[in-house]
């Protein structure tokens, strides 16, 4: 899991790993709306004439991408320049401005979609990030790998940008084992199949042989394994497709018996929006995960306009 302060926001975007991708990605987005071909450069004569993008909110919200935006146009052609932008996280209006940006105006006319699809959807992530965790009464509002292949790391930084945690990114960063794994285990291991707390055992003495170093995640939708593995000291007590009432029973219910219980180890996921967030944090989870806030949020709405670049600065 990566969790990220929001003050640490901008240094995602000057890693070495976030530069290459976020190159490949923009140079991907422009060779497929081919916008150094764009059909209607030849109506400016002489293509040369400047002009200052403008890119607004047309609604309230949570910043992220403006680095990536603004990038677009930087790639598309070196003579661009910035003049400023909103860092991520940073709450929006009505017209409220993103980013301004200085160029060859058939330059920024050919990047206006590209830069404005890719805004749109990062600060559509992190306007829902922060619905959730404006509702979760201090829960920590984690994301998923319910992500776009291929932008995944500009997603999860999407949702730090709304106030959410990352989750792991991949499946080597630790073992998470769901409910596919289980049921394949019991097939494999009939002896599994109707002892849960043997089956929790196995799994979690097999993944600790192999490497202890890692915290281990399991998936559970009844109580018996939810008490295997408070049992087992699982470090992440997934609870999936389970209602805040009877998970609320289930804690109640296993700290009445003694057992070892630390809320941050469970997270609460399957179905959760902001209808239901507030239930499932008031059950006593310490977590939870959400795969609607990347795979289902709604654009935030962004538009673009280009001024004449003041006389003042016009070179």
């Amino acid at each position: 899991m990566v969790s990220q302060e929001r003050t640490d926001l901008d240094q995602f975007w000057t890693q070495q790993e976030t530069l290459l991708q976020l190159e490949r990605w923009l140079r991907s987005a422009l060779e497929e709306d081919r916008a150094r071909d764009d059909s209607t450069r030849v109506l400016f004569d002489p293509p040369i004439v400047r002009g200052r993008a403008v890119v607004s909110s047309r609604q309230s919200g949570v910043v992220c991408g403006t680095v990536a935006m603004a990038a677009v146009f930087e790639q598309l052609d070196g003579d661009c320049q910035v003049i400023d932008r909103l860092a991520d996280g940073q709450s929006v209006v009505d017209g409220s401005e993103l980013l301004v940006v200085d160029g060859p105006l058939v330059s920024l006319l050919a990047g206006e979609r590209t830069a404005l699809n890719i805004g749109s959807h990062l600060s559509g992530i992190a306007t829902r990030t922060e619905a959730l965790v404006r509702r979760s009464h201090g829960v920590q509002i984690l994301d998923t790998r319910k992500t776009l292949p291929g932008i995944r790391i500009f997603q999860k930084q999407a949702v730090r940008a709304g106030g959410g945690v990352s989750h792991r990114g991949d499946l080597a960063q630790f073992p998470m084992v769901k409910d596919n794994h289980r049921e394949w285990l019991q097939r494999l291991n009939p002896q599994l199949a109707d002892d849960p707390a043997a089956e929790i055992s196995y799994i979690v003495t097999r993944l600790r042989q192999a490497d202890d170093s890692r915290p281990i995640a399991i998936e559970v939708e009844d109580e018996i394994s939810f008490r295997a593995c408070l049992e087992q000291q699982v470090d992440i007590i997934l609870v999936d497709n389970t209602t805040p009432e009877l998970l609320g029973r289930w804690i109640d219910a296993a700290r009445a018996a003694g057992l070892s219980l630390k809320t941050s180890a469970i997270e609460a996921s399957g179905g959760i929006d902001e209808a239901t967030v507030s239930g499932h944090a008031a059950a006593g989870v310490g977590r939870i995960s959400c795969g609607a806030i990347t795979h289902s949020a709604a654009a935030l709405d962004l538009t673009l306009r280009i001024d004449p670049v003041p006389e003042s600065t016009a070179r």
